[in-house]
C-alpha cells in the first residue's frame, strides 16, 4: 500500500502548491526526497510509493502533478508502469534514477516522462545539496508542462516496450557507428533543444536523409554521460550518421555532429574546411554548457547565408539571440511551434527576438530543414 503524506507532515505549507507522488524502492531515497523537497515552499509532497503498482494506485487516487519515478524497483519496474500512469493521470513523471543505462532513460523519455534526473554518484547523502537544487528546479519546470504535450499513442508505447524487451535479452554492446564521409559541407544546419528535446529531435532526425548536402548540428542540453547514447538513437532514426563531436571533426554533408557534455561546441575553418572545435574555458551560459547561443555565433561566422537555425522544446532562451543573429546574416530560421512543445521557453523567446517568423510543428520541421538547404544549394549553385 502507498503511504499518504498529509499536511501535518510539512511545514509552511501553501495553499497554492505543486503536488508530488514520490516513487522509489528505497527508504532511505524516499526519506531524503522527502527532505529535499521539503525545503522548497511551493512543492508538496502528497504521497510515497515504493513500486510501480503502488505507484499507479497513488496516480489514481492522489491526483499528483508531478511524479517522480524510479527505474530499478521490484514487482514493475518504473519503465513496465509509465505506459499505465500515462492512462491513469495528467502528473507529469520525472525519471529519477541511478540506473547507468542512458538509452534506457531515452525510452522512458519515449514512453511519456518528460525529464530525467540522474541520482548521484556515491552516498545519496553527501549529495543532497546538488539534488536539492536541480530536482526542485526540475519539478517546477516539468509542472509548466502542458499534459497535452507529452500524449503518445499505442505504437509508440508499443514499439518502445518491444525494445526494451529486446535489449534486455541481448548482453552485448552496439558496436559504434561509423559513417562514411560525404563532401566536405558548404551549408550547415544548427538545432538546439532542451527540455522534451530527444524525442523531437528523433522526428527531425527520421525526416532527414543521408543524401542532405549539409551538416547537421546540434546542442541538446543533457546531463553528463547522455550524450553518446542519444548520438546512437538518432543515428538509428533516419539514415543520417550522427556521432558524438570531436575536436577537430571535419564538417561532411548527410552527416550529424551532437555537442557533449562539459564544453561549448563551435566551428571554425581553415585550409582542411569547417571543422569541430570546443570551448573549454568559457563557463556556462543560460546555466548550460554547451549552449546554443555559442554554436550558432559560431556557425554564423562560418557559413553567413549558407546557415540553417532551427530552435526546437526547451525551457529558457539559449538559441534566441544568436537565431536572430543568423537571420540578419541571410540565413533560414525556424522554431517548432507552441502546440508541439513539452515547454515552449526557448522557441517562444526565438519569436520574442524576432529571429524568425516561422514557427511549425514538429512533424513539419524536416521539411523546413529540406527547403531551406535546398534553397541555398541552388544560390551556391
Amino acid at each position: 500500500m502507498f503511504e499518504r503524506v498529509g499536511p501535518s507532515d510539512r511545514v509552511g505549507r501553501r495553499r497554492a502548491t505543486i503536488r508530488v507522488l514520490v516513487v522509489d524502492d528505497s527508504a532511505l531515497v524516499r526519506q531524503i526526497l522527502l527532505d529535499v523537497l521539503s525545503l522548497d515552499p511551493r512543492i508538496e509532497v502528497v504521497g510515497v510509493a515504493r513500486n510501480g503498482v503502488q505507484a499507479i494506485e497513488a496516480a489514481r487516487e492522489l491526483d499528483p502533478d508531478v511524479i517522480t519515478l524510479d527505474i530499478e524497483m521490484p514487482e514493475l519496474t518504473g519503465l513496465e508502469a509509465l505506459p499505465h500512469l500515462r492512462t491513469v493521470t495528467d502528473a507529469r513523471v520525472i525519471v529519477l534514477s541511478s540506473i547507468d543505462d542512458s538509452d534506457t532513460m531515452y525510452q522512458a523519455l519515449a514512453l511519456g516522462a518528460v525529464d530525467f534526473v540522474p541520482k548521484p554518484k556515491g552516498r545519496l547523502t553527501m549529495s543532497m545539496g546538488e539534488l536539492c537544487e536541480q530536482l526542485q528546479k526540475t519539478i517546477r519546470t516539468a509542472y509548466r508542462v502542458s499534459p497535452g504535450a507529452i500524449a503518445i499513442d499505442g505504437d509508440t508505447i508499443a514499439r518502445t516496450m518491444t525494445a526494451i524487451l529486446e535489449r534486455s535479452a541481448s548482453s552485448g554492446e552496439e558496436p559504434p557507428f561509423e559513417s562514411s564521409p560525404g563532401a566536405i559541407s558548404k551549408t550547415a544546419v544548427a538545432i538546439a533543444a532542451s527540455t522534451g528535446g530527444p524525442p523531437a529531435l528523433e522526428r527531425v532526425f527520421a525526416g532527414l536523409s543521408s543524401s542532405l548536402p549539409a551538416a547537421v548540428l546540434v546542442v541538446q542540453h543533457l546531463p553528463k554521460g547522455f550524450s553518446a547514447s542519444l548520438a546512437r538513437r538518432l543515428s538509428r532514426a533516419g539514415s543520417i550518421p550522427v556521432v558524438e563531436a570531436e575536436e577537430g571533426m571535419v564538417l561532411r554533408n548527410g552527416c550529424g555532429y551532437l555537442a557533449p557534455h562539459g564544453a561549448h561546441m563551435c566551428v571554425e575553418i581553415d585550409g582542411s574546411g569547417p571543422h569541430i572545435t570546443f570551448d573549454h574555458r568559457l563557463g556556462p551560459m543560460h546555466g548550460v554548457r554547451p549552449a546554443a547561443d555559442v554554436l550558432f555565433e559560431s556557425v554564423v561566422d562560418v557559413f553567413g547565408e549558407m546557415a540553417v537555425g532551427v530552435v526546437l522544446t526547451g525551457m529558457g532562451t539559449d538559441g534566441a539571440k544568436s537565431l536572430r543573429l543568423m537571420r540578419e546574416a541571410g540565413g533560414a530560421t525556424v522554431v517548432q511551434d507552441e502546440e508541439t512543445s513539452v515547454v515552449w521557453g526557448m522557441p517562444g523567446a526565438a519569436l520574442r527576438e524576432k529571429a524568425t517568423n516561422r514557427a511549425v510543428p514538429i512533424g513539419n520541421i524536416p521539411a523546413e530543414i529540406r527547403r531551406a538547404v535546398r534553397a541555398r544549394e541552388l544560390c551556391d549553385e
